[in-house]
C-alpha cells in the first residue's frame, strides 16, 4: 500500500516537471538574462546625446567605481577595443549589478568630459568677443571672425548644454577627483 502511494506520487511528480519542460515554463529568471534584455532595451533608445537620467546615473554610480579602485589600470581612451571586451570579471559583475552597459558607462563619461571642456571654450571665446566688441580693425575682425567659429566648432546640442551647464561644477569636481 506504501509502495502503491509513493508509485502515485512519484508519477505526478514526474508529470509535472514533464508539463513545466515541455511548456517551457520559467519559475525564475537568471540574472545575466534580464540584464541582457535591459541592456537591449536601452541600446535601441541610444543616440550620440547623453540624456539627463544617464548624466545623473553616471553622477550617482562614478565615486562608487572609483572607491572600488575599477578606475586604476584602466584607461578607456587607449583602448583598441570596447571597453566591455577589455574588462575583468569583477568590472563586468559591477556594471550588471547597476544594469548599466560598460560601453555607453564610459561613453557618457568621455562626453561629459567633452561637452565640460566646450563650455569653457565657448566662455573664453564670448569674453574675448566681449572684450573685442568696440574694435573695428581688420586684425580685430579675424580675431571676432576665429571666436565665432570656436563658438559653434563644438557639437552640442542644446538640451546636452543645459544638462551639463546646470551641473558644471559638481561634474567637473566629480572627473576631477
Amino acid at each position: 500500500m506504501v509502495k502503491q502511494g509513493l508509485r502515485e506520487t512519484m508519477l505526478f511528480v514526474l508529470g509535472v516537471v514533464a508539463i513545466i519542460s515541455v511548456c517551457r515554463c520559467q519559475l525564475g529568471e537568471y540574472p545575466m538574462v534580464r540584464y541582457e534584455k535591459i541592456i537591449a532595451q536601452k541600446r535601441l533608445q541610444y543616440t550620440t546625446e547623453v540624456t539627463e537620467e544617464e548624466v545623473n546615473g553616471f553622477a550617482r554610480l562614478w565615486p562608487e567605481y572609483k572607491r572600488l579602485g575599477f578606475d586604476k589600470d584602466f584607461n578607456v581612451s587607449y583602448l583598441a577595443v570596447l571597453p566591455e571586451e577589455a574588462m575583468d570579471w569583477k568590472r563586468k559583475l559591477w556594471f550588471m549589478y547597476h544594469h548599466w552597459d560598460a560601453n555607453r558607462f564610459f561613453y557618457v563619461q568621455q562626453r561629459i568630459g567633452y561637452l565640460l571642456q566646450a563650455i569653457e571654450i565657448r566662455r573664453n571665446a564670448q569674453a574675448i568677443l566681449d572684450v573685442l566688441e568696440n574694435r573695428h580693425s581688420p586684425l580685430d575682425e579675424q580675431m571676432k571672425e576665429l571666436q565665432r567659429k570656436r563658438i559653434n566648432a563644438a557639437e552640442i546640442s542644446f538640451s546636452e548644454l543645459l544638462i551639463v551647464s546646470s551641473r558644471e561644477q559638481e561634474l567637473s569636481e566629480l572627473l576631477k577627483q
